[in-house]
């Protein structure tokens, strides 16, 4: 029991841990919401702030032991054995709600809510050296309602059980339909620990309702404890049967009816649900002990201790590991999932600063396009138009009573009406005849625009506009294409805001007609006769030029489409200022997630998932050192965690930076779903005392494996197995920007081999998104690509950095090339790189091999090929190479080829030195 404080202590520090954890989280998320500024809030929109709140009242609950059971006597057998001294009598019944807590001095008290005392004289007042309460301040009086303020009995005492503000609470016995409501409102600010007492060989049918209605009530785990009498009626009982036997045999005799008593017992716990019949076994184990305790969870997890005295503890300290693992699994899925958000959000801002320009550009060349296109149906349908219009007033010329079809008959002599009335009512049936014909004609000539520009272009220029929130007072761009097309072909005079060029037309047609003189226009009244028409609409036909109407219809057409271009440039460029705007901020934003926020939620990633394995698994066990990097020592330990055999990468980071940079090296290799290709991180723990507290190191779990591809060349590998390599190593990285991952560092150390020698990658230290890529110069200088220096680089830098890999593949050998050698430093190397300098062909490269090198290592990334077909070039080199072997022939690369290959040069020319070289 001198365990259980301990354990206590290791709960609350785990507690304080996860509260720290959780302001932390809270004040990113607000920062969070400071950043985007736009009345957005991110814990509502993550759907992650019920979650927050109630892990928030969890972590503050206090462990309290809740003792329930068959009877109060059964309850004071436990209670007693527990704090080794008989402090609850052992026959009574009708007790109050009981609390032992700890306290310097014993004492006891009457509360009601466990708030206000009640000065009451008490039967333990009078003695103070009281060791058993008097059964009289346990009691309930007949006027005392459970429901309605009942009295509570509060126990000091100086008991190490209750260390650590570790209470044990009896609720008093009462009906089934009274438990909820009084237990209810004792719960809410405990983490309750629920013993069920059992002291007869079977559980009535009230044990059983009780048990399942606190199971309802409770989301913990219970402890069924079985506990013999102990009593003098008991022991007389047992003296009195086994009076003639010796000691051995009474021994005897007691155990066989305990094990009775505890089969029958675990039987029924079993027949009813409440535990597992898969844990028979173990329970046969513990039958011959007097008591057991065995805890029965909601999913029937079972887990049985030998003994109160002895194996009590393991159950609270479980249980505690349990709830301290659920929450810690909370907050690090709330961490992951806002971390995975930020990300893919800072993926979105880099796709729309990528592609805003893009599209603003798009959007210039396909109106500029249209534009023109129009401007030359000007110029082209000017002759069809005038051949329409030609043949359209020879038709009406020819056929004059046609064009008075729509005219009113009933004016005909029989109405005096003024001869310029008369003449508009006849032109407009010539103008309408005209109109119709020569917006058939521009329909037909560009309503294939609509089609063809309009609709991509309006949801480019719509998707433009949608971050914009200036443009309610202003025509948009989208506004100014249609203007376009209805300036184009849109003939619908009913729409008082569309454009047309008849109807403009029409409007000089008057003007013109109207300054013509005609004999019989006066001011005296006349007979509107047929006559009258015929000549009248004769007249207007000879009046009119078809060639004069064709320009001035193209004129106004190239007038209007002009015009509204020049609003749509007019628009464009006040949709780019606000972009530009927009996009700056964006930036901002995009940056601050990429240095600020998201590393600092990597880092409570981090901790609050350390954490979880450091409760489910322990503190990994060192066993020897196995290598050293930059940034940490490797060394194998004990299995940990299901992994075996594992190494473990101690890292202590400096200072935030590298804190910020372990974090997102850690998430990202954590997330990495898991691949042949891979090296799976299995786990983490932080060590909080390394260095004595001041510099707490960071220890990631994964696989071991023999060795690296450095190793591998150094002691030498088959042509055959290299190819391999080669290919496993690209698979790994194909897999790797699938995920949207940049490696960063691809050379020999960072390949590791199994017993196989098949290839894993390692170390993503630098591994990142690109969206998250923030143009840092990082990786190993031999394998750096020449754009890196210039800060703008993509994933084509890991081809690049296998193309280096793979000459040493194909070298055979670990020794830098000697285009390289030959540099003092890195600046001159990274010089001459950027100038174009690479390794140098051996002579013992086959063709296929030398050119795909070049391919990869070529100075621009858009040269460089794609993973997806270095692959299938790599699986054939590695093909023919078998099947060469397979032939008895020495396939090219290989140390028995490079021998055959100078075994027939002539080296007269060539110095000691230079054959030592090769």
């Amino acid at each position: 029991m001198s365990e259980l404080p301990k354990e206590l202590k290791c709960y609350f520090r785990h507690c304080q841990s996860l509260q720290r954890l959780l302001r932390d989280t809270n004040s990113s998320l607000d920062d969070i919401n400071d950043l985007f500024q736009l009345g957005r809030d991110v814990k509502r929109e993550l759907l992650i702030c019920d979650a927050l709140e109630v892990l928030s009242r969890n972590v503050k609950k206090i462990p309290n032991l809740i003792v329930f059971g068959q009877s109060c006597h059964a309850k004071a057998l436990f209670v007693n054995r527990l704090l080794q001294q008989v402090v609850l009598p052992y026959f009574s019944n009708q007790w109050r709600h009981i609390t032992f807590m700890y306290g310097p001095t014993k004492s006891i008290y009457l509360t009601l809510e466990h708030e206000i005392e009640i000065v009451e004289k008490l039967n333990a007042h009078q003695d103070s050296s009281w060791v058993t309460i008097p059964e009289e301040d346990l009691k309930r009086n007949d006027t005392e309602n459970l429901l309605d303020h009942c009295p509570s009995v509060e126990v000091v005492l100086k008991n190490k059980i209750l260390k650590e503000n570790f209470n044990i609470s009896i609720p008093p016995d009462c009906q089934l339909e009274q438990l909820v409501e009084i237990i209810s409102n004792r719960i809410e600010k405990v983490l309750p620990v629920i013993v069920y007492v059992v002291s007869e060989d079977t559980l009535s049918d009230a044990n059983i309702q009780e048990i399942r209605k606190l199971k309802d009530i409770y989301s913990v785990p219970f402890l069924f404890v079985s506990v013999s009498s102990g009593t003098r009626v008991a022991e007389a009982m047992l003296a009195d049967s086994t009076e003639s036997l010796t000691e051995s045999e009474k021994h005897l005799v007691e155990s066989q009816r305990s094990e009775n008593h505890l089969h029958s017992l675990r039987e029924q716990l079993t027949r009813l649900g409440f535990l597992n019949s898969n844990q028979e076994k173990e329970s046969d184990k513990i039958l011959r002990k007097k008591s057991f305790c065995m805890e029965c969870s909601l999913d029937n997890a079972v887990m049985c201790y030998k003994s109160i005295n002895k194996d009590f503890v393991p159950f609270i300290k479980d249980l505690l590991k349990s709830k301290v693992l659920q929450m810690a699994k909370s907050i690090s899925e709330i961490h992951n999932s806002c971390l995975k958000k930020f990300i893919l959000c800072a993926f979105d801002m880099a796709r729309e600063i990528q592609i805003t320009p893009r599209r603003i550009l798009y959007a210039q060349e396909i109106e500029l396009k249209m534009y023109k296109d129009l401007m030359k149906i000007t110029t082209e349908e000017q002759e069809k138009i005038m051949n329409i219009i030609q043949k359209n007033l020879q038709d009406m010329k020819s056929n004059v009573a046609e064009v008075l079809e729509g005219y009113n008959s009933s004016n005909t002599g029989q109405l005096q009406v003024s001869p310029k009335v008369a003449t508009m009512e006849i032109q407009q049936l010539v103008l309408q005849r005209l109109r119709t014909a020569v917006a058939t004609q521009l329909v037909q000539s560009v309503g294939c625009l609509q089609e063809s520009f309009t609709g991509t272009l309006q949801r480019c220029l719509e998707s433009l506009e949608k971050n914009c929130h200036d443009l309610e007072n202003n025509l948009s761009a989208s506004d100014a294409v249609k203007q376009i097309i209805h300036a184009a072909y849109n003939v619908d005079l009913k729409t008082p805001t569309s454009f047309s060029i008849i109807h403009n037309f029409m409007d000089r047609l008057r003007k013109l007609l109207g300054s013509l003189t005609s004999p019989w226009s006066s001011n005296s009244q006349f007979q509107c006769t047929l006559q009258w028409q015929l000549q009248v609409v004769t007249n207007i036909i000879d009046s009119l030029s078809a060639s004069k109407l064709a320009k001035t219809i193209s004129t106004q057409f190239q007038e209007h489409v002009k015009s509204s271009h020049e609003t749509f440039l007019s628009a464009m460029r006040s949709l780019d200022n606000q972009l530009s705007g927009h996009l700056e901020h964006t930036e901002e934003q995009r940056i601050a997630i990429r240095k600020k926020h998201a590393p600092k939620l990597a880092k409570l990633a981090l901790e609050s998932t350390s954490m979880c394995d450091l409760v489910r698994w322990g503190r990994p066990k060192l066993i020897r050192e196995i290598g050293r990097g930059q940034y940490g020592v490797v060394s194998s330990c004990e299995p940990w965690g299901g992994v075996d055999p594992c190494a473990i990468k101690s890292v202590v980071p400096p200072d935030d930076r590298h804190w910020t940079d372990l974090a997102m090296e850690f998430y990202y290799t954590r997330t990495i779903p898991e691949h042949p290709r891979i090296v799976k991180l299995r786990g983490s723990v932080i060590d909080y005392t390394y260095g004595g507290g001041s510099s707490p190191a960071v220890l990631l779990i994964m696989e071991r494996m023999p060795r690296d591809l450095y190793c591998g060349l150094k002691t030498g590998l088959s042509w055959i197995k290299r190819l391999r390599i080669a290919i496993d190593v690209i698979e790994g990285i194909r897999y790797l920007h699938s995920q949207g991952l940049v490696h960063r560092d691809i050379k020999l150390k960072n390949v590791l081999l199994d017993n196989e020698d098949r290839a894993k990658l390692t170390d993503f230290g630098f591994c990142i998104p690109e969206a998250m890529m923030s143009g840092s110069i990082v990786g190993t200088p031999v394998h750096m690509a020449p754009e890196l220096h210039s800060r703008r680089y993509d994933s084509s830098v890991d081809v690049y950095a296998f193309g280096i890999l793979f000459w040493y593949i194909c070298a055979g050998k670990v020794r830098l090339p000697t285009q390289f050698d030959q540099f003092q430093n890195k600046e001159q190397l990274w010089s001459n790189v950027r100038k174009g300098i690479r390794p140098e062909c051996l002579p013992h490269f086959n063709q296929a091999c030398w050119n795909l090198m070049e391919q990869c290592w070529a100075a621009e990334p858009s040269e460089r090929p794609l993973l997806g077909h270095v692959q299938p070039q790599l699986e054939q080199i590695y093909n023919n190479a078998k099947l060469e072997a397979n032939q008895g022939k020495f396939p090219s690369c290989s140390p028995t080829g490079c021998y055959n290959y100078y075994k027939d040069q002539d080296f007269t020319n060539y110095s000691y030195m230079n054959i030592r070289e090769y």
